[in-house]
């Protein structure tokens, strides 16, 4: 009788949760993400499910997107250094790959990017010659990721669904197409323009020489071919951002080659990667917490229709991947570190 009485439990359990999820189903066609995801919160998910599924993942597939995250840094300091040697100084790749290590380990802890202004401080601190100039290869940096990354998440979205884009999907890349333009006009605009309009500006000397060295160095970093040597390390570094993820959906048995609706394949995968990435730039929180969260687990469930639970355990742990390991990696080398006391050498 007891067996019987549990079957019967879980049976309406499974009908809950399906008529909430043909409601959440429903929504797919009208609601964005962020709208999604408020229904689901509303009707309830499965907490239990989601801390099941997360113990429960691959150790190996999480090690890789370990491994991926920990690359990612490595090629982005590398890309730093392309762009630095335009400014004509002499930095060690292992310098190079620290101090922008140390400058993300910042922005995950602190809000509006800070951490990108730490990594120019750090460069004049220890032996950089202008702190305008590091600056001004930070926005090279930053505008030619946008570019990058707008393009193959707009590229991703098409792949994605063949053409046939709903709505939501529609908004999303027309954002980022957007986001493509504004990326190429900081580029344009600073090579000489806004420069020029900048330097006409009634601004004291101790804000106007700074100012004209980043435009200085914006310039010697946008040239076809700075732009073509750091092309190579944008693209691997996005395509690791999106193994990331694809690491983490394996561990959790949520990928396939030929996804059926609630898995990811290829194109899916790079898509809400890319988009992560560029809501991770909003400056209100940290590293975008608290708002990736909430547009990744939206768009899983909205557009690739993901159960609540596995959008839910899946952004978790590519978060806690992603943005633990810097937490901690970056607060010690924050502690045995010799640049952000001034005492390191940048050969």
């Amino acid at each position: 009788m007891r067996h019987e009485e549990i079957g019967a439990l879980r049976q309406g359990e499974r009908s809950a949760h399906e008529a909430r999820w043909r409601n959440v189903q429903h929504s797919r066609t009208r609601d964005t993400p962020f709208n999604t995801l408020r229904l689901c919160t509303a009707s309830g998910f499965e907490l239990e499910q989601v801390a099941s599924a997360i113990t429960s993942a691959d150790s190996v597939a999480l090690v890789a997107a370990l491994a991926a995250c920990f690359g990612t840094l490595i090629l982005r300091g590398l890309r730093w250094r392309t762009l630095i040697t335009t400014i004509d100084i002499d930095i060690s790749r292992r310098a190079a790959v620290e101090i922008l290590a140390l400058s993300f380990w910042v922005n995950v802890i602190l809000p509006a990017k800070i951490g990108d202004v730490y990594r120019a401080w750090l460069l004049k601190k220890n032996g950089g010659s202008s702190f305008g100039r590091a600056v001004g290869t930070v926005i090279v940096e930053r505008a030619v990721d946008l570019i990058t990354v707008a393009l193959l998440g707009a590229l991703s979205a098409y792949v994605a669904f063949g053409g046939n884009l709903s709505p939501a999907v529609t908004a999303l890349t027309i954002v980022a197409l957007t986001l493509a333009f504004v990326g190429a006009a900081v580029l344009l605009l600073g090579r000489g323009p806004a420069a020029r309009l900048v330097a006409r500006l009634p601004l004291p000397a101790a804000a106007a020489e700074p100012i004209a060295r980043a435009f200085d160095a914006l310039k010697a970093g946008s040239r076809k071919g700075t732009l073509i040597a750091v092309t190579p390390y944008t693209v691997i570094i996005w395509g690791l951002q999106a193994a990331r993820l694809g690491c983490v959906a394996v561990a959790l048995g949520l990928f396939q080659v030929d996804p059926a609706p609630g898995f990811l394949g290829i194109s899916a995968v790079v898509f809400t990667a890319l988009v992560s990435a560029v809501l991770s730039t909003i400056p209100f929180t940290p590293a975008g917490i608290g708002i990736v969260e909430a547009g990744s687990v939206g768009i899983l469930i909205s557009i690739f229709a993901m159960p609540p639970e596995a959008a839910i355990a899946l952004t978790l742990l590519d978060r806690v991947i992603d943005i633990g390991s810097l937490m901690v990696g970056g607060g010690i080398l924050f502690a045995v570190s010799p640049y952000p006391r001034g005492a390191g050498s940048l050969r």
